[in-house]
């Protein structure tokens, strides 16, 4: 076998169509030959694929769901686009969300983050709050390393930019003034300047920050995949966060037939477990409650 530089010579290239000619081709058949893409086999989990069907239809349920995956100027987070289609399958076939209820914005600009929380306002207002909201998120998160607030991280934002991030309280107010029925919602990101997996993608110093704890408003449930100055692992074999794989697994041995507090329960043990099993470091998910529903939560649902 031979092997040509197209930036070589004259000679080279008469030579290389000599051998087109001595296989019976001509350039203008290589030229015309279609072109295969090459197909990457995935290996879907069963949590993917095996998607139980709700008889219950929740027309008063919708969903804004955000993926950030392919990120402008830090690294990828890994499974994060996975973790918002699946997720929204889930809100479709076992929640029992009409497609219309569902949003999803894979690798979300801070511009369609504003979409996204405006359109969620005007669907609340023109059913004069009498509905549910799911907001799902899987991305970095950041701190601001001056203040320690915490901040979504659009895909086309730096993260040292505080100005081009989303802070999450103001994600918690603006969802807290719709003045809804119940908010729920779940931030598989973690906000100490950690990637998901290892190294750093906030801190100047290299260590990871311990954030302020912003406080949920109005009828609302925030579930987020780590504590404090831990990260937000992926569980690699599962193709999905941590955080997000136990959450679906939850919804699909209870066909969505759970209470938010067993949701609780049952995210929080299982993800402490297999981060340290599987990654072998710490991640506690934390459940934070808005004042306005402390005493009930536990027996709320998500539908």
């Amino acid at each position: 076998a031979k092997i040509y530089s197209f930036a070589s010579t004259r000679a080279c290239s008469e030579e290389l169509l000599a051998s087109l000619k001595s296989v019976n081709l001509s350039a203008s058949d290589v030229a015309s030959a279609p072109k295969k893409e090459v197909e990457v086999a995935k290996n879907l989990d069963p949590i993917d694929t095996n998607i139980p069907s709700s008889a219950s239809v929740a027309d008063d349920v919708y969903a804004v769901i955000i993926g950030n995956e392919a990120y402008k100027y830090v690294a990828e987070v890994p499974f994060a686009v996975n973790d918002a289609e699946v997720f929204a399958k889930y809100c479709h076939k076992t929640l029992g969300l009409s497609e219309d209820n569902i949003r999803v914005y894979k690798n979300a600009t801070y511009g369609d983050m504003l979409d996204a929380i405006d359109d969620i306002k005007a669907i609340s207002e023109v059913y004069n709050g009498d509905i549910k909201v799911v907001f799902y998120y899987a991305g970095h998160g950041v701190p601001d390393e001056s203040t320690k607030n915490a901040y979504l991280l659009p895909v086309d934002a730096r993260s040292q930019q505080m100005k081009t991030c989303y802070a999450v309280e103001k994600l918690y107010s603006e969802l807290g003034a719709l003045g809804v029925n119940s908010v729920t919602l779940f931030l598989d990101a973690c906000f100490s300047g950690s990637l998901r997996g290892d190294g750093m993608i906030a801190s100047a110093r290299g260590i990871a920050l311990k954030p302020k704890a912003d406080e949920p408003k109005g009828n609302m449930v925030v579930f987020t995949a780590a504590s404090g100055d831990e990260t937000a692992y992926p569980y690699t074999d599962k193709g999905h966060g941590m955080f997000t794989y136990f959450l679906l697994l939850k919804l699909q041995e209870t066909a969505g037939n759970v209470t938010l507090g067993e949701l609780s329960d049952y995210i929080t043990e299982k993800v402490r477990q297999n981060a340290q099993k599987v990654n072998r470091k710490s991640q506690t998910p934390t459940t934070a409650v808005s004042m306005d529903i402390n005493a009930s939560w536990r027996n709320l649902t998500v539908k």
